[in-house]
């Protein structure tokens, strides 16, 4: 029986799955090597030696690089940063999304420059949003529609901007999720029994050249429809990784993802699969309640909850900002930047084009089968464009609670992005074209490729021209230790690595930009009375153990700013904690006598409730791939969520997180402070700005010196630290003075009771033999110039704080 005798309206007639073709299905891989290979000149940017100018690309080496170091420290997710902030803490991660700075970090731990890991991230996240985007469009338009789907999603404008302009690495690694989402729940629907009406022949890339109906096959006698259980799984691990990588981006995608599971219902006829997709959208808000809940409700306590502004009004595109003067995105003045990103000619030609064509084919009775898709990604992309223009404020302002939160408009350019990436895929079966059939009915010519030639040029033609990156010079020592980030927050009059004080505890009275200045007005205090006796017994990264020893019940500060997740036990019990002074400072109340003292941030009972929601949650999701499923990809992604899980768990309760004990020193200076211990360590040789060096001998080294002050009193003024490093003849052969805490904690802001870790980093002597050396440390005033006096009393006023270990 020959095609064209296949009965129609039968019961009979054949079943097939998607999709239908005369041959053996074809493999995507030719046509996902082609997408990656159009991608690799978006990539051509980061090729320059060094990192580059961006809006906000060191915040994210910072957060790269302050991850890995918690990872040294044994802590997997450290919602607390303790060096953001000049040293006094910034719960990042608490609250902003976490999965972006993963590769960074761990490129950094294997001997990376944090800066140039995040540029492999930029170029990485490049590659994975076109591979998803070719899924999803060959998914439903085959192998050339694939094609042109990564290469428009890449080469939308905002796309380039988010990573070249923006330098927004977290919002930028989001895009590699909305095609995967789109892709699991079409798929979700797609996924039933069809009966064929005729043959449909493929082309080069796959695409068929005939329009033929593939008809639901009657719900019996056939078969039960394939469960759609194996796409909406993977669709909940897709929403789960998007919330995990960019909080803001997820929020747009809810309308949208809402949209589109009412399009695929109509389309398809299966309304009873939206509780389907309903259970895995819960299932992905369980998964990702280990972030989500606490970042909701703890956000009450820092600048997040200060309340929404209407500052989007100012990056609104006018009839006069709306498009760039050139056809060429980026080839435009610098003027013409100003506060928006217009919209581009290219993207509204190809709205335009798709919607004519849709509009042609409604009008000639020629629709394809796949025209509810290229409707809905038409909906989003004009939705998405005129969302960011002042015509839309009408929507905006009743709407500012939640859409204020956007900050910008533009960034619903990330969903032009993904209306466009549908638009592109569809053209291929939208454009008209020229084939013929050879004698077996194969398909011999199609327009196909030149389609995908053509618009690839275009787009590239479009975005390319006129991107420049400006290089910025950032060494591995810039990157991993605090000082340059202090730097420039205090030049920027910020505070914690950001833009805005949206971490900062609204317990700080302090305005940032003083934060790390002298505290003005600041006049000398009493002196505590009896002095405590204060033995440091143990440190970690967010922990303090210490034997305290007082006559009298006393105050014992933290140099952080308090947070919910800080807490106390004396003696194994628990005791409050609280907010001191304008800088909020976490303090608990030690009382009279000898007590062990552990302080230190963890649990909250939010973040409790998110892990417990998580750890089911994964137990559903393993459950159901094992139990519903055969699919063996699913089974391993199980055995791993299981493991991040329990791994996260086991290591929120203290299991792995490494904790030492300091050189003890216990020296008073004056009434002013007393020198508890104090650590010393010589700083892997890191290379400079290579990418992958990795700790080894070097002519120029650095060596790290931590000092551990109790204050005794409010200072009137600020006293310089000073660590002198010994040479065998006791001659000092390098040394750091300055204002305790990097520069950016003067005596002025330290408060009775406070510890403040205060590091001094040392440029040791080109050639330094390998052996021990000897510290001193100490304070001393400016005018007259002397070091204070020391108890118990010491040659020249300076604390022996031990030795350090130099190896060749």
């Amino acid at each position: 029986m020959t095609s064209d005798q296949l009965p129609v309206n039968s019961e009979q007639s054949p079943v097939i799955s998607e999709p239908l073709s005369m041959t053996a299905p074809r493999s995507p891989l030719p046509g996902l090597a082609l997408a990656l290979l159009l991608t690799l000149p978006a990539l051509l940017p980061l090729l320059r030696s060094g990192f580059f100018v961006s809006d906000d690309g060191l915040f994210h080496v910072y957060r790269t690089a302050a991850l890995a170091e918690a990872w040294q420290h044994g802590v997997l997710w450290p919602r607390l940063f303790p060096d953001f902030g000049f040293g006094y803490g910034q719960a990042v991660l608490n609250f902003y999304a976490p999965l972006s700075y993963v590769p960074g970090a761990l490129l950094s731990l294997l001997g990376m420059n944090p800066a140039t890991a995040v540029q492999v991230v930029i170029g990485l996240s490049f590659l994975l949003a076109a591979a998803a985007a070719f899924g999803y469009g060959n998914h439903l338009f085959g192998p050339a529609g694939g094609v042109l789907a990564a290469v428009v999603y890449t080469y939308t404008p905002y796309h380039l901007a988010d990573a070249y302009v923006r330098g927004a690495t977290p919002e930028h690694m989001a895009f590699i999720f909305p095609p995967l989402i789109l892709w699991a729940f079409t798929a979700a629907f797609r996924s039933r029994h069809l009966r064929l009406r005729a043959v449909q022949v493929y082309g080069p890339f796959g695409d068929a050249y005939s329009t033929h109906a593939l008809l639901p096959a009657p719900r019996s006698p056939l078969p039960a429809p394939r469960s759609p259980l194996p796409p909406l799984l993977w669709g909940s691990l897709a929403w789960v990784g998007l919330v995990l990588t960019h909080n803001l981006t997820a929020l747009l995608m809810v309308p949208v993802a809402v949209l589109q599971l009412l399009v695929l219902a109509a389309w398809t006829r299966q309304w009873r699969r939206l509780a389907g997709a309903a259970g895995a959208l819960a299932l992905a808000v369980g998964l990702s309640a280990v972030f989500t809940l606490p970042a909701l409700v703890e956000s009450r306590a820092v600048g997040l909850s200060a309340g929404v502004s209407t500052g989007y009004t100012n990056h609104m595109l006018t009839g006069e900002t709306l498009l760039r003067r050139s056809l060429a995105y980026f080839a435009n003045p610098p003027e013409t930047l100003g506060p928006v990103f217009p919209l581009s000619w290219f993207a509204l030609g190809l709205v335009a084009l798709g919607l004519a064509l849709l509009l042609l084919r409604a009008v000639q009775r020629q629709l394809p089968d796949n025209w509810p898709p290229l409707a809905f990604h038409l909906a989003v992309a004009i939705g998405a464009m005129f969302m960011t223009t002042t015509a839309a404020l009408f929507i905006w302002r009743p709407l500012t609670p939640l859409l204020g939160q956007l900050q910008y408009p533009w960034r619903f350019l990330l969903l032009e992005a993904v209306g466009l990436m549908g638009v592109a895929a569809a053209l291929p079966v939208l454009l008209p074209r020229e084939a013929g059939v050879d004698r077996a009915g194969v398909l011999a010519v199609s327009r196909s490729a030149w389609i995908v030639a053509a618009i690839s040029l275009l787009a590239m033609l479009v975005a390319l021209p006129g991107l420049r990156v400006e290089p910025l010079v950032i060494s591995q020592a810039d990157a991993r230790l605090p000082g340059r980030m202090w730097a420039d927050d205090a030049a920027a009059g910020q505070v914690g690595a950001t833009w805005t004080g949206e971490f900062l505890p609204k317990t700080v009275g302090e305005q940032r930009w003083a934060l790390g200045r002298p505290r003005e007005g600041a006049v000398a205090g009493p002196a505590m009375q009896p002095v405590p006796v204060v033995s440091l017994t143990r440190l970690g990264y967010t922990a303090l153990t210490a034997q305290v020893e007082t006559a009298a019940p006393q105050p014992l500060r933290m140099h952080q700013f308090h947070l919910p997740g800080w807490n106390a036990t004396i003696d194994g019990r628990p005791a409050a904690t609280y907010p001191t002074d304008e800088l909020g400072l976490v303090t608990v109340d030690v009382p009279a006598g000898t007590h062990g003292v552990v302080v230190r941030f963890g649990a909250t009972p939010t973040r409790t409730a998110g892990l417990l929601i998580t750890l089911a949650s994964a137990a559903i999701w393993i459950a159901l791939a094992f139990r519903r499923t055969r699919s063996r990809s699913l089974r391993v992604t199980g055995v791993l969520l299981g493991i991040v899980a329990v791994a996260l768990a086991l290591n929120s309760l203290g299991v792995g997180q490494r904790t030492w004990t300091p050189q003890p020193v216990q020296a008073t200076l004056e009434d002013v402070a007393v020198l508890l211990a104090a650590d010393a360590r010589v700083l892997p040789s890191w290379g400079g700005l290579g990418c992958c060096a990795k700790p080894g001998p070097s002519k120029s080294r650095q060596a790290e010196v931590t000092l551990y002050w109790l204050a005794l009193r409010e200072s009137g003024q600020d006293y310089k630290a000073f660590v002198h490093l010994l040479g065998p003849d006791g001659s000092v052969i390098a040394q750091h003075d300055g204002d305790p805490g990097g520069g950016y904690t003067p005596t002025t802001r330290w408060r009775p009771g406070e510890i403040i870790a205060d590091r001094h980093v040392l440029s040791l002597p080109e050639g330094l033999p390998a052996g021990e050396y000897g510290l001193r440390a100490g304070l001393y005033q400016v005018e007259p110039l002397r070091n204070l006096t020391v108890d118990p009393p010491a040659a020249d006023n300076r604390v022996d704080i031990g030795k350090i270990e130099v190896s060749d």
